[in-house]
């Protein structure tokens, strides 16, 4: 396998994880719920949105799934692209469908869209 990417990834692991989590609904909806309850922090000093706060705890998800067997594929965690992985779930369309009538997630949503647009601005920097 080359270190080059993987499908569109930036490795084989980051496609692998990605795939499960968005391919059944139960995980993808715990993962919605994890990204929700870890919403990306404003740091005044950097000028730039971090969800590593949802990356600690997608890493802690799915390692508890490969303990589980729930991903039974053998997953090096540790080279996960977690940043990878949540743009996957944080397409501007997808946020904007689930803020529809849930007022309460307003800032939330707000928070990952700008997340989206900075590293979209950005892709080489490490915002996850």
């Amino acid at each position: 396998m080359s270190e080059e990417g993987y499908s569109g990834y930036e490795n084989w692991e980051t496609w692998n994880v990605s795939l499960w989590l968005s391919n059944d609904e139960g995980l993808y909806l715990q993962t919605i719920e994890i990204m929700d309850q870890n919403p990306p922090r404003y740091s005044e000093p950097a000028k730039a949105y971090f969800a590593d706060e949802a990356s600690e705890a997608l890493t802690e998800f799915v390692d508890q799934l490969l303990d589980e067997n729930v991903i039974t594929d053998k997953i090096s965690i540790h080279r996960v692209d977690w940043q990878e992985v949540m743009m996957d779930f944080v397409s501007l369309e997808k946020m904007q469908n689930r803020v529809v009538g849930k007022p309460e997630f307003a800032n939330e949503i707000t928070n990952w869209q700008n997340w989206f647009l900075q590293v979209e601005r950005n892709p080489n920097g490490n915002y996850a």
